[in-house]
């Protein structure tokens, strides 16, 4: 399975810089490279801004644990969060080992069952504040610019499958459907129904019922979450609605900063379509290549040019190896600490 899982990283990574090199060649390196070399200092404050949503969302995550969990600390937190990250971004499975990293990041500071619970209810306010995000952003482009048939398809088929999102989303929390661990249950019944008798060992039966167990006790927390920490819930929409604004302000910056004259409407159209980028095309390491074709795309449908679109894909390209350099740090810093933690508990 590793094996697997390097071979597709390093496909998608091949795909990726043959589509990079691509793009910037026909949009002109001499225009881009001149474009990123204007930004100069500016780029201190390009990470300035960026370090907002990393703020907002390690606060998003601090706000969906309890009282007493809090205690882990803001600061536990950010590492947390960044070393995450720093390893989901340079691999193809991005969320999938991401997520579990960082609830292994906060340590014994905190249990991986209450890590876990309060990351999923973060993770879905994200998911539904950036697909309200993505369909404010796709009304705006319909509305405002005379777009080709096939983008305006496109566009109404975002449009479509956000809402259904959101829906769903609202439906099930406000229903309490136990969808995840009843999609547990059934996989795991299926594969003891496979299974001849002697392998379908007790010990099997009981490991099988303990992580339905933990998945139920996972979505009852995200069902009581919103259910009965209102002031909770505001504050974590806040804290959402805050790193989609950041995004936006980043853009805006970092447009002006290299000459182009945008407005903040603009902005929040190419912040929309850049979290439709990060969503679909997850497995692709660092988005080499896709975020500056699809950003030089949108750049040039709204009139900006495809350069000035590729430059400022770049320039968030350079933002992004920033913070996975940071969290490479945080991560290796960790593992010291894991390995005596490790010596601990197999000592008799």
């Amino acid at each position: 399975m590793k094996h697997r899982s390097r071979a597709l990283t390093f496909i998608s990574l091949l795909v990726g810089l043959a589509l990079f090199v691509y793009v910037v060649k026909q949009a002109g390196p001499a225009e881009i490279l001149a474009r990123v070399r204007s930004l100069g200092a500016g780029f201190a404050f390009i990470i300035a801004i960026s370090s907002l949503r990393h703020v907002v969302r390690a606060l998003a995550w601090l706000r969906c644990m309890t009282q007493e969990e809090r205690r882990v600390g803001f600061f536990a937190v950010v590492r947390a969060r960044l070393a995450g990250d720093a390893i989901g971004d340079l691999t193809t499975a991005g969320p999938l080992i991401a997520e579990p990293l960082k609830v292994m990041s906060l340590g014994g500071q905190l249990s991986l069952t209450a890590g876990a619970s309060s990351l999923a209810v973060e993770n879905l306010a994200y998911v539904v504040s950036s697909c309200v995000m993505v369909m404010s952003g796709t009304l705006a482009l319909l509305a405002a610019f005379a777009l080709s048939e096939s983008l305006r398809v496109a566009s109404l088929m975002a449009l479509a499958a956000v809402l259904i999102v959101i829906i769903v989303s609202v439906i099930v929390v406000n229903r309490r459907w136990a969808v995840l661990s009843s999609s547990v249950g059934a996989v795991t019944r299926l594969i003891n129904r496979g299974q001849s008798a002697s392998q379908a060992t007790g010990r099997a039966a009981n490991w099988a019922e303990m992580q339905i167990s933990r998945v139920r006790g996972l979505e009852d927390y995200v069902f009581d979450f919103y259910a009965r920490r209102p002031m909770d819930f505001f504050l974590v929409a806040l804290c959402e609605i805050g790193f989609h604004l950041a995004g936006v302000a980043e853009i805006y910056a970092t447009m002006h900063l290299i000459g182009a004259d945008i407005t903040l409407a603009t902005a929040f159209i190419l912040e929309a379509v850049n979290r439709v980028i990060n969503i679909v095309f997850a497995f692709v390491p660092a988005m080499v290549g896709v975020d500056e074709a699809g950003t030089g795309l949108l750049a040039q449908t709204l009139g900006l040019g495809t350069a000035t679109g590729v430059t400022l894909a770049i320039i968030r390209k350079i933002r992004m190896f920033f913070w996975i350099g940071l969290g490479l740090i945080f991560l290796a810093g960790n593992q010291p600490q894991r390995t005596q933690r490790a010596q601990r508990v197999s000592k008799p």
